[in-house]
């Protein structure tokens, strides 16, 4: 954080800034009553617009299903969830930490601010709030992550990046000389690319997961939630799309960014869609659920890749379907599609951690 933030003596004309590290400085008084960049504003007001609560929606059928469901299908669900959780971990904390530093508009830091909110407040405590009900020791769920050395390696594939602009923001201020402008301009395009392929590529493979339980009938209420994330993520892989699109329109500095980082970029992009692939493989290596499988799932990423690389001006060039494999996807990404009401199919409960007096006396922990 620049010592320059609190220092409101210098007046600032943000219509002439450039989005990231502008010479003008950090960001000062928050004002917009005019903007550089509407639609970035717009995104914020959406975004805010879509403000929820995991906790009006109940669980107690999900607890009921995870207990009759076969080994196989707590195992795809168990793993998809932990994931989940990790990697918005993750997501909860990197767009404040690494981007707000070195953000010299208003609107843009308003939008960061909101992202951090949502991947933290809300959906993190959603995960939560479905293990807390879910599961009889909810710690041990939580323990399990750090033992999954697939969720480990893939959560620091994506947090390396974010480390290094991080490290990068920390080191110039405390000693600017020992930072390249360019390099720091670099990293952030980086990190941008690094935030793309979470939103639009993993976070959709999990969602996949989620609700392909929903289609079977099961932990529906899981997948209400889910459903309500699914729309927030969208709308977060499409404003980092238009931030990466525009900021190379908008900034000579990032234009070289993406000539220097151009394979290192694509890169990233392979190992995701690869880690995507050989989780699919962990995920269904016990048994499958009716409608998907690895080899769909593994299409899915292929399929999603193609398109939402496409969005950001960069081409898949390995084989993917045209159409996708699992067409029930698209009814979930448009809610208004969906059959029914959040009403309908669970009961709503507006209180934290829904109580069952019903006493699982073999779901309680060994003293």
């Amino acid at each position: 954080m620049s010592k320059d933030q609190y220092n409101l003596s210098k007046q600032t004309n943000y219509l002439k800034r450039t989005m990231f590290l502008d010479p003008e400085g950090p960001v000062t008084v928050q004002r917009f009553e005019e903007v550089k960049y509407p639609r970035l504003a717009k995104y914020e007001e959406t975004a805010r617009g879509f403000f929820w609560v995991p906790e009006e929606i109940s669980l107690t059928k999900d607890k009921i299903d995870h207990k009759d469901s076969s080994d196989a299908i707590k195992h795809i669900f168990t793993s998809n969830l932990l994931r989940q959780t990790a990697l918005d971990s993750i997501q909860g904390r990197a767009p404040s930490q690494v981007f707000s530093p070195v953000i010299s508009i208003p609107e843009l830091e308003a939008l960061v601010s909101n992202w951090s909110f949502f991947e933290t407040n809300i959906h993190s405590k959603s995960y939560s709030h479905i293990i807390r009900n879910v599961y009889g020791v909810p710690k041990e769920e939580f323990n399990k992550i750090h033992d999954t050395k697939e969720i480990v390696e893939m959560s620091s594939s994506v947090g390396k990046y974010y480390d290094e602009l991080h490290q990068l923001n920390c080191l110039k201020e405390l000693d600017p000389s020992k930072v390249g402008h360019q390099e720091h301009i670099n990293s952030i395009w980086m990190a941008l690319n690094a935030s793309y392929a979470l939103e639009a590529l993993r976070f959709m493979v999990s969602f996949a997961t989620s609700l392909a339980m929903v289609e079977n009938k099961i932990y529906i209420g899981n997948g209400n939630i889910i459903s309500l994330i699914l729309q927030d993520e969208i709308l977060h892989a499409e404003w980092t799309a238009w931030l990466i699109n525009n900021v190379v329109k908008d900034d000579p500095r990032f234009v070289i960014a993406k000539q220097q980082c151009e394979r290192e970029v694509y890169e990233l992009y392979m190992d995701v869609i690869r880690e995507e692939k050989e989780w699919a493989h962990y995920l269904f290596s016990r048994g499958v659920v009716i409608g998907l499988n690895a080899e769909i799932l593994s299409d899915f990423v292929d399929y999603t890749a193609f398109n939402r690389l496409k969005d950001i001006g960069i081409k898949y060039n390995e084989n993917h379907p045209k159409h996708s494999p699992i067409p029930w996807f698209n009814k979930h990404v448009n809610i208004n599609k969906k059959q029914s009401a959040l009403q309908e199919t669970e009961s709503t409960n507006y209180v934290i951690g829904v109580m069952s007096d019903v006493v699982e006396y073999d779901e309680l922990p060994v003293l």
